[in-house]
């Protein structure tokens, strides 16, 4: 038995750290992969929603997104980040440290879904950090249409 106060260094640790305090019961930092889904009702063709997943993480990495009608997404880390990139097209590339995290788009009917390859990672960049994933979901489909987004992330921040 160990005590100590502050913080403690080893060269090396043995055992899963299954019995640390303040550690997941899976072992040393692991976290669980989880996939969060955001539905938006009634968007027109061609029309934006402006919204956030309130149940994501306040730094995640992403594994795939997964959207069940052709749609445009874009995750960004605040709200001011996904105001500010309004009224960019999606033929232009965001702009470097425009708070854009990550994008997709497909005009294909149905679901589909897009690996992140390698993942990326996101996190929430609002004044106080919460869990809110910011995104923008624009309808590529023929007619209105309710849009599902979901998102397989991996929480890095509790």
């Amino acid at each position: 038995t160990v005590s100590a106060g502050g913080s403690v260094t080893a060269n090396a640790f043995y055992g899963d750290g299954s019995n640390l305090e303040g550690v997941a019961s899976s072992g040393i930092g692991l976290s669980t992969r989880t996939t969060i889904t955001k539905l938006v009702n009634g968007i027109g063709i061609g029309q934006t929603s402006n919204t956030a997943f309130t149940d994501g993480r306040k730094s995640w990495m992403l594994q795939k997104v997964g959207i069940s009608s052709a749609a445009w997404v874009v995750l960004y880390t605040d709200q001011a980040a996904m105001t500010a990139d309004a009224s960019r097209p999606h033929t232009t590339d965001p702009t470097p440290g425009s708070g854009v995290i990550a994008e997709v788009r497909t005009t294909t009917t149905g679901f589909s879904t897009f690996i992140m390859s390698p993942g990326v990672m996101g996190w929430n960049n609002d004044a106080t950090p919460s869990n809110n994933i910011w995104v923008k979901i624009t309808n590529n489909e023929t007619s209105a249409a309710n849009i599902t987004v979901s998102l397989n992330i991996v929480q890095l921040e509790a």
